[in-house]
């Protein structure tokens, strides 16, 4: 593995979580150089060990685990043995970061809610993320995405007049939220480098979708522009036409924005180019919609992306995975990478999509299995080989395990 420095070299990150977002906004943080400690139960190991998406495995680990757990040590712990205390306490010492995504009053009850841990360190950032909030009427649902879409109120921003909701095809809430919740540990960070202590920091799910949807609830609350389907399909609700994906000859493209009479010109359409006014766009987007649905299907994509490049009006494939990891861009980025990881084999993934000039991000340790480091991280905080073995005996701790698809 690469261990070179990132910017967070020397920092280190206490993950809690499970499921998506709090494992991806650690590993996010792990990228960037943070020493990541994954605190999960002896045995069957954090949930998603178990539960991937699509069922899909690789060998001995499963695909969303993978995606979500790179840059990461395990330290097998059962945080209700009595014995996890003094572990516990220790770990607190040494951290900068505590990130965990319990259900209200779960944490309290194992003895790591803010006020217990910053009794043992007052410098400690400790971020909770829940699905609704801390507290109020729904602090006690299930954060989950699909439900948090649905209450955010942006399944009714694509589709047609008639369409039932869509939801979104990505994880889009737990994805938000993650982010969120890497911003908001850098902020606190940089705060505390500049004199101040550790604090709470709280991210909530619903607060995320809301955060993303600034501009689409901004133009609602200080416009009064309540967003409205139409009777033809268009990909947001707000933007006029022809915005949206359109059925070529051998497929489909996405036609973005730009001057309509510069698209009559395009498709040979004197209607079209009849329509000069900024605002015609909007008030006569199902009769764009048709014009411009009926004349693409008489061309390939790439003839139709070679005359709208050619006037510089915004259109774009439309590809499926394969089409992306070959895609010319993405190949020169360097988007994906390959790893190799000792039970798996050789992995390709998403790679780090912050780049720094000085101290970049890097992939220092692979996707681990259940207490894989839990005699290294018990030794790293003092423990004696003999506590080591104690602890392992005991059940407190789980020192070492090979990971099982069942």
């Amino acid at each position: 593995m690469n261990r070179s420095a990132g910017p967070l070299e020397g920092i280190r990150v206490l993950d809690f979580t499970l499921a998506m977002a709090g494992p991806f906004a650690a590993q996010k943080l792990g990228d960037l150089g943070a020493d990541v400690i994954k605190i999960e139960p002896p045995g069957a190991g954090e949930w998603h060990r178990s539960r991937p998406a699509a069922d899909a495995w690789v060998n001995e680990h499963n695909s969303s685990f993978l995606a979500f757990n790179r840059n990461k040590r395990s330290l097998a712990i059962n945080l209700k043995h009595p014995d996890a205390a003094q572990v516990v306490a220790r770990l607190a010492a040494t951290a900068d970061v505590a990130i965990m995504n319990f259900r209200p009053g779960v944490a309290t009850r194992l003895g790591l809610d803010y006020e217990q841990l910053r009794a043992t360190n007052p410098n400690l950032i400790v971020c909770s993320l829940t699905g609704y909030g801390a507290t109020g009427p729904y602090a006690e649902r299930p954060g989950q995405d699909l439900i948090l879409q649905g209450l955010s109120g942006s399944m009714w921003n694509s589709g047609q007049e008639g369409d039932p909701p869509m939801a979104s095809p990505l994880y889009v809430a737990d994805a938000t939220a993650a982010h969120m919740v890497v911003e908001a540990v850098l902020g606190a960070l940089l705060w505390r480098h500049r004199g101040g202590q550790g604090q709470l920091v709280e991210v909530n799910m619903l607060d995320a979708m809301i955060d993303l949807q600034v501009q689409e609830l901004s133009v609602y609350l200080t416009g009064g522009v309540r967003p409205t389907r139409t009777a033809e399909s268009f990909a947001h609700v707000l933007l006029t036409a022809p915005y949206g994906i359109y059925r070529t000859k051998d497929g489909y493209m996405t036609v973005s924005i730009g001057p309509i009479p510069v698209l009559g010109d395009i498709l040979q359409s004197d209607r079209l180019r009849q329509m000069t006014e900024w605002g015609d766009g909007m008030t006569h987007r199902d009769e764009i919609r048709r014009i411009v649905a009926g004349i693409l299907p008489q061309r390939t994509t790439a003839e139709w992306l070679e005359l709208f490049a050619s006037r510089d009006f915004w259109a774009g494939p439309i590809y499926d995975y394969d089409d992306l990891i070959a895609d010319p861009q993405v190949v020169h980025n360097g988007s994906f990478i390959e790893v190799e990881h000792p039970t798996e084999g050789r992995l390709r993934l998403p790679g780090i999509p912050i780049r720094y000039s000085k101290s970049p991000g890097s992939i220092r340790y692979h996707q681990p299995a259940v207490g894989e480091q839990s005699a290294t991280i018990l030794a790293e905080l003092g423990f004696d080989q003999e506590a080591v073995e104690r602890l392992g005996a005991s059940g407190a701790v789980q020192l070492a395990a090979s990971p099982s698809r069942k």
